[in-house]
């Protein structure tokens, strides 16, 4: 049997924190907070608002999945994966609380916390176990993942991750409609772990071995599916920051433009609940077809990574909630590729003057409109200053300058300050 995400969906509070208003909190300076939004790309985190629990937070998820709705008595475990041991002053369990606000009669419910901020593929991972062995073909298990900022150590890590508030979750089945698991592969490390004696110095080996890590582990996954990286239409990252994963592209041979970086400055790192975030938004822009196989990958403390390969057999069912909060950062996404379009045909008119033709997103800027790669940067400065962004070009390569909508893609995905 295979294991499949019949359904998956992702929430998102409506609150906004600039990470410049971080910055007192975390005891940051000014020029360290503009390091964290120019250099590694991190705009802004989401947080709950006062008096909001983490069970609503996970709540928001589920009830976002619309196949739940009707086939509750189906579900036999309620899995929670989360990235610290501590996430809730005790004695509240807070995946009880969800189970019976859920209405989950027949679930047994239980948590994931082994893998740290990739505990959300090895609970898929276990799910996809325990369906192929229940007795009832139809079984289900949900998984949620996510949790809120409750300590400080949460909130920032040394290697520049922001941590925001956000939850995913999914439907696990043997078998049926959904996207298909085809690989699971993942690594541990001890002798890298922060909470060693030795932490301040495992951090530092951590931070030395990342890249080479997350590459070996990323390779094994695409391995065990018998796939290369050709065949890997997009992958979901944790969401750290862009820096990272271009170090980690550069290690594997992967043009950056295959990984989805759109929420790095949307919604900083959600801890075991990127993956299911990132799926919302691909799906929401477009950037999964039926058929495509994809990859999502991550690290966590302890220190773990773990890469999963799946492949994407129904269109468009990956959701954000429709209604209240927790839509913004797939809108978000789109709006701002919607204006960067727009407005790049208004500057070319502007910089190129005399009869320009109509602009559109296969206007290719080279070969049509004769740009230079001079030009290509006054534009770029243009763009920014007319969108109130920055972007870094530090990766632009020439294929992203190939139309007007290459370089749009380029735009959004390495936008600051959106």
């Amino acid at each position: 049997m295979t294991t499949t995400l019949a359904d998956v969906a992702a929430f998102l509070p409506e609150r906004v924190v600039p990470v410049e208003e971080m910055g007192p909190e975390l005891g940051l300076t000014p020029t360290q907070v503009r390091v964290l939004r120019r250099f590694n790309g991190l705009g802004e985190v989401r947080r709950q608002r006062h008096g909001e629990t983490l069970v609503d937070l996970l709540e928001g998820a589920a009830r976002a999945l619309s196949s739940l709705r009707g086939r509750e008595h189906l579900v036999r475990y309620v899995i929670h994966a989360r990235g610290v041991p501590v996430v809730v002053p005790y004695p509240v369990n807070p995946v009880h609380e969800l189970r019976t606000r859920l209405g989950l009669t027949c679930a047994t419910a239980f948590t994931v916390t082994h893998h740290a901020c990739v505990s959300g593929l090895l609970a898929i991972d276990i799910a996809g176990r325990l369906v192929a062995r229940h007795p009832d073909p139809g079984a289900l298990v949900l998984v949620v993942a996510g949790e809120q900022v409750f300590t400080l150590d949460r909130r920032l890590t040394p290697d520049h991750r922001v941590f925001g508030e956000g939850a995913g979750a999914c439907l696990v089945s043997a078998g049926g409609p959904g996207d298909a698991v085809l690989s699971f592969a993942s690594g541990q490390r001890s002798d890298l772990d922060h909470y060693a004696e030795d932490g301040l110095a495992a951090m530092d080996r951590f931070a030395g071995e990342y890249t080479e890590l997350l590459a070996d582990v990323i390779l094994a996954a695409v391995k065990q599916a018998d796939l290369s990286l050709d065949d890997i239409a997009l992958v979901l990252p944790h969401n750290v920051n862009v820096v990272s994963w271009r170090r980690v592209c550069r290690r594997v041979g992967l043009p950056v433009d295959r990984v989805l970086l759109d929420n790095v400055p949307l919604a900083g790192h959600t801890p075991s609940a990127d993956t299911f975030i990132n799926h919302a938004s691909a799906v929401a822009l477009g950037r999964l077809a039926p058929g495509d196989r994809y990859l999502t990958a991550g690290a966590g403390f302890g220190a773990v990574f773990s890469a999963m390969v799946l492949e994407h057999r129904v269109a468009g069912h990956t959701a954000f909630p429709r209604q209240g909060s927790g839509n913004m950062a797939a809108t978000e996404v789109t709006d701002l590729r919607t204006r960067v379009v727009g407005t790049l045909g208004v500057l070319l008119g502007r910089l190129l003057g005399g009869d320009l033709p109509a602009v559109s997103e296969e206007t290719r800027l080279f070969d049509d409109l004769g740009l230079s790669s001079s030009k290509t940067l006054e534009l770029l400065l243009a763009l920014e200053d007319e969108l109130d962004i920055q972007v870094d070009i530090e990766e632009i390569e020439r294929r992203d300058l190939a139309s007007v909508g290459t370089l749009s893609d380029f735009v959004v995905a390495n936008a600051d300050g959106v």
